[in-house]
């Protein structure tokens, strides 16, 4: 029997552990039968590796592998970039809100292999345009519990090279219940690291910029970025610093990061201040983030009075728009790509929130 027209043959063999994984050259595979599915598509093809002998199928290279409702993938998406919690959404749609939590899981890490697999090319092309570095506050469980969301930003591309989120010490005007509050759970749950913005900002700049290249950033006057400068004696950075009290006009030198914070908290529910759709865990607020990266980059238009590129266009990484669809065309694998500690971390869910107990932890093995 030949494979139909319409179903091409298996690029690679999906189990890592085998030598094909990475490389096809000499790999021999067999068709091994079908299965039926009551979702398109209704008859799927399998297949049998020749060096391990494991089963797999068509479907294994798909960006719904391993969901129940496959339907439910691009509306998720598209409502959670619209400003949508995820109950709300639950709703719109008609199921489960743990569903909704576990489509929005699945989108993020496959966002964050997406962006990973254009992140080379955008490295290279980072210092064609001054660079802008800030951080958005945000919180995840309670506002006892902040956390900083670092962006690296071109300043006329706006394209987002990477992002990082660092838990903070709540702060500020505090009443006295308030405080003793926070040192009943500081007791009890420990006290975020005050230098993990420091290390996190280096190992941002490190990941996203080339060394021994000239470099021109543009960020506020915070102590722990020249702090990450000097831990980068390989890179060429110069820094601008712009008071953060500046109205955030179009002339401030900030304007691209702050545009960009805008329209995070304009389309992502739990940014938005006064919210009860806040992140319910750390890990949460990355798979997000990472879903609206992705969207910001290579659908959305940079500009809504010219939306004819976007963000992706204008750095020169993709060669045309993508569609929503486009993000969810195939299944990356992590094993093909060189993930950074950081990143094999979000990916893998492993970003623990203090407050939280028995947190879920990306544990399939077959779709990991």
């Amino acid at each position: 029997m030949s494979i139909p027209s319409s179903e091409p043959p298996p690029p690679f063999c999906p189990n890592p552990a085998c030598e094909f994984h990475l490389n096809t050259t000499g790999w021999a595979w067999k068709r091994a039968g079908f299965f039926n599915r009551t979702r398109p598509p209704l008859r799927v093809q399998r297949y049998q590796c020749s060096r391990y002998r494991r089963l797999f199928s068509s479907q294994t290279f798909s960006v719904t592998y391993w969901l129940k409702r496959p339907d439910l993938l691009e509306p998720v998406l598209r409502s959670a970039v619209g400003c949508s919690g995820h109950r709300q959404i639950a709703r719109a749609l008609g199921v489960a809100h743990s569903t909704i939590q576990r489509h929005a899981e699945h989108l993020g890490r496959h966002c964050l292999l997406f962006h990973e697999r254009f992140r080379a090319r955008a490295r290279l092309l980072a210092p064609s345009e001054d660079l802008v570095l800030d951080g958005l506050g945000s919180f995840a469980g309670g506002q006892y519990w902040p956390f900083e969301l670092n962006n690296l930003i071109g300043a006329k591309s706006y394209f987002s090279h990477d992002f990082t989120i660092t838990e903070r010490r709540r702060s500020g005007r505090m009443r006295d219940d308030q405080r003793r509050r926070r040192e009943k759970y500081e007791r009890e749950l420990g006290r975020p690291d005050p230098r993990a913005l420091k290390r996190d900002t280096r190992d941002l700049l490190k990941a996203a910029l080339p060394s021994n290249v000239e470099i021109s950033l543009r960020s506020d006057e915070k102590t722990e970025y020249v702090w990450a400068l000097k831990q980068l004696p390989e890179h060429r950075i110069d820094q601008e610093t712009t008071h953060s009290k500046l109205p955030r006009t179009p002339s401030n030198p900030l304007f691209p990061i702050n545009a960009h914070h805008l329209l995070m908290r304009h389309s992502a529910a739990n940014h938005k201040r006064e919210t009860v759709a806040f992140a319910k865990r750390i890990q949460s607020a990355i798979h997000r983030h990472a879903t609206f990266q992705a969207w910001r980059n290579y659908v959305k238009s940079a500009s809504e009075r010219n939306p004819n590129t976007t963000p992706a266009q204008r750095l020169g990484v993709a060669a045309h728009r993508l569609e929503v669809r486009d993000l969810l065309r195939e299944r990356i694998f992590p094993s093909h790509l060189n993930l950074s500690p950081r990143l094999a971390a979000y990916y893998g869910g492993l970003v623990a929130s203090r407050f939280c107990r028995n947190e879920r932890r990306h544990a399939l093995h077959y779709a990991y």
